[in-house]
């Protein structure tokens, strides 16, 4: 390994207390010895208490659309050109145009970590001028960044096609230590489905309660808020479901994996209209797998490529709840349900945080 170790600051407007992913990175590059700052959005759970990165916190009186996103890039770039780091390290398009102003500005290397691409989520649908802003975001600031890297192969193929810079793979999957085989005989009889994400447009928490109509005897659990959480417990409500679905909220990363390994199937189900979401392999793919969970996902180019080699769960073609419901009952058939479990517990070993961050730690050696 390269003696260079730079002082790196990370800038993300994710909750750190819940950012898995960051939470990985910028403890895998500390422990080589880089040492590194993170800032982020503030938060009523922010603490300080995390011993291997200095945290900062932007507190904005602003808390979402274009208005945070000024207001935070402008609390953030006072903050970069008054920081000493020779690396930024920016998390999405969303902290890019600051940094890119403060690396330009200091003499700093740029680095560019996008988990998604930020102007395709369904957030945007309908909105071609916010679209467009944030395309010229990209197209302006992507091409002064020194290294670039997002979450998987479909990603890396659409930056480096619309933006002539090369991407380089490094996947969000759990660290994996500690976790035991679940016992699937246990498992199949449990009839909790689960839900770990954001509480979104297009995630399919929407076809998940409206399925529970027809699934009478499951119980769904969904973890993790969003701007949608106050909509989908009231769309629980309406249908009469609300007593079978128990919306668990913002959950610690800690706390994350006792909830999974007592459900039964995971459920990964995302909108077809959102070429982010087509092109995505989400975490949760990778949490249900570690879990021992089988899981449901949609036929999308990422999920296909593992479920082909790897069969951990089933796929369904379309964003609708007869074909949720069709796929919960056919992992009923408990032979299909028990190979798919015992699949996880041979498979996660290949998808570990272990094996990843070995590439992001070669990836800094700038």
């Amino acid at each position: 390994m390269s003696e260079t170790l730079y002082n790196i600051v990370f800038c993300s407007t994710s909750l750190a207390t819940y950012d898995r992913r960051m939470q990985r990175i910028t403890h895998a590059l500390s422990d080589y010895q880089h040492k590194v700052r993170w800032i982020s959005r503030h938060h009523a759970s922010s603490n300080e208490s995390d011993k291997a990165v200095n945290s900062v916190f932007i507190k904005c009186l602003f808390h979402s659309g274009i208005l945070f996103y000024l207001e935070f890039n402008f609390r953030l770039f006072l903050k970069l050109v008054g920081s000493l780091e020779e690396c930024i390290s920016c998390v999405d398009l969303d902290t890019l145009l600051a940094s890119t102003l403060a690396a330009k500005l200091k003499g700093k290397k740029l680095i560019f970590d996008a988990h998604e691409i930020f102007y395709e989520v369904p957030e945007l649908t309908g909105k071609p001028l916010k679209k467009w802003i944030w395309k010229q975001v990209a197209r302006w600031c992507i091409p002064h960044t020194t290294l670039c890297y997002t979450v998987n192969n479909s990603l890396k193929a659409h930056y480096e096609k619309h933006y002539n810079k090369e991407f380089h793979v490094i996947r969000n999957v759990p660290d994996g230590t500690g976790l035991a085989d679940v016992d699937t005989s246990v498992r199949e009889n449990n009839k909790i489905l689960v839900y770990l994400g954001a509480v979104n447009r297009g995630r399919g928490i929407d076809v998940a309660i409206e399925a529970m109509q027809a699934l009478t005897d499951y119980t769904l659990i969904v973890i993790g808020d969003g701007d949608e959480h106050t909509e989908m417990q009231q769309l629980s409500r309406s249908l009469g479901v609300a007593h079978r679905i128990e919306f668990k909220g913002y959950t610690k990363p800690n706390e994350i994996f006792p909830i999974l390994k007592e459900c039964s199937i995971g459920l990964n189900v995302l909108v077809a209209e959102s070429e982010n979401y087509r092109l995505s392999l989400a975490n949760k793919f990778f949490d249900y797998m570690h879990a021992g969970l089988p899981s449901i996902n949609m036929k999308y180019p990422e999920y296909e490529s593992i479920l082909t080699e790897h069969q951990v769960g089933l796929m369904i073609e379309k964003y609708r709840v007869e074909d949720l419901v069709k796929a919960v009952k056919k992992l009923e058939n408990g032979v299909l349900f028990t190979r798919l479990a015992e699949n996880c517990n041979i498979y996660k070993e290949e998808y570990t945080w272990s094996r990843e961050k070995l590439n992001l730690v070669s990836l800094y050696e700038l």
